[in-house]
């Protein structure tokens, strides 16, 4: 019995060698399998995108999203109710200061103008009578033939005429002034919008609005600007103009514009302050209501050492880049300053002319082969 027992645990034990073996092997040959596949990846160059390193001036920016809006904007309103019997500009089209954009029914008013005349007309006969009558009786009252009350009673009747007939002119130029306002003229240059009230309607006095003009040469773009870039962007203005740079809704143009203003208080819920830039838009190519990318300079680096923000990878020990040395990439520890748009400041790891990978990162390791597809420069910021 003890010795077929004995038999039996060397017979397990020989099987567990035997399992412990051949575990043994498939783990070399599948690590084998894996260097090797390793050894062939690394033995393919990847396709990587290259820029090199410059030395320049950098502007220093931040990026923000704003609205462009008009420098001004009026509701162009009757003076006067009338009815509108003209309506003399083309809507959605430039108009003059002074331009005639409608005229009202005038009969109404014609007449009271009219009527204004006749009245002063016959006040001035009134008051000629009076004078002739005042001269009459002092001649009569040095004579004798005159009492002095009777005297002093024509005198007060001259007054009260010619109080009359200064009236008279007031009321003539009120009514003169009335029939002016049938012809309502633009108060500024701009874009007219659409017609409220059409031909025949009613426009009713300094309540119904007529169209709407926007002053867009200059206009604004409105933007928030983040807290922590408020100093930066306060001693920029403080030392000159600040620029600011706008890209045009859908397109890739760019114009140049000014900071114009500052509010005087942090949003509590977003963080930021409004400001606003302004922008001359000679040719209208920015609208009031869009939205547009603005990009502010408050700053400039000189003479530094730049490459894409792509180009920079974070790893455990700091931020690193690809190096390309011929066909090979190899990873080279960075020192890094600001960011700028879409550049980086380097302050330590790489020289000038230098190439660094900015695509392909993901596939490649330390001493990779590489296939460069394209070199790029830095981008230059406007």
């Amino acid at each position: 019995m003890f010795a077929r027992g004995s038999g039996t645990r060397w017979g397990l034990a020989g099987v567990a060698l035997a399992a412990i073996a051949a575990a043994a092997v498939y783990a070399a040959r599948h690590r084998s399998s894996a260097e090797s596949a390793a050894e062939t990846a690394a033995a393919v160059p990847v396709g990587v995108t290259v820029a090199s390193v410059e030395r320049r001036d950098l502007p220093l920016t931040f990026d923000a999203s704003g609205r462009a809006e008009a420098r001004a904007s009026v509701l162009v309103k009757s003076r006067v109710d009338g009815q509108i019997a003209e309506v003399a500009f083309a809507e959605g089209r430039p108009v003059r200061k002074g331009q005639l954009l409608f005229r009202l029914d005038a009969s109404v008013f014609e007449a009271q103008v009219r009527q204004a005349e006749g009245v002063l007309a016959r006040d001035q006969a009134q008051l000629a009578k009076l004078r002739a009558d005042e001269e009459r009786n002092q001649a009569l009252a040095r004579q004798g033939f005159i009492s002095p009350s009777g005297l002093a009673q024509t005198q007060a009747d001259l007054q009260a005429a010619q109080a009359t007939l200064n009236a008279d002119r007031a009321a003539l130029d009120n009514a003169k002034l009335q029939l002016s306002f049938t012809r309502i003229e633009a108060p500024m240059a701009g874009i007219a919008g659409a017609t409220q009230v059409p031909v025949g309607g009613a426009a009713r006095a300094n309540d119904t609005t007529l169209v709407t003009i926007n002053e867009v040469q200059p206009l604004y773009i409105t933007f928030p600007v983040p807290e922590p870039q408020l100093a930066s962007l306060k001693a920029a203005a403080g030392s000159g103009p600040v620029r600011v740079t706008a890209v045009v809704p859908g397109s890739d143009r760019q114009v140049d514009g000014k900071l114009a203003f500052i509010d005087n208080a942090v949003d509590a819920n977003s963080g930021s302050i409004t400001a606003k830039a302004l922008f001359d838009n000679s040719d209208q190519a920015l609208t009031p209501g869009q939205f547009a990318k603005v990009r502010v300079q408050i700053g400039l680096l000189k003479q530094a050492l730049l490459i894409p923000s792509q180009a920079v990878e974070n790893g455990v020990d700091g931020p690193y880049a690809f190096v390309v040395d011929a066909a090979t990439a190899r990873i080279r520890p960075l020192q890094l300053g600001v960011e700028s748009g879409s550049q980086r400041v380097v302050t330590g790891g790489l020289t000038l002319g230098e190439r660094v990978v900015t695509s392909g990162q993901a596939r490649l390791r330390d001493k990779g082969r590489v296939s460069v597809i394209t070199a790029t420069s830095p981008e230059r910021q406007p």
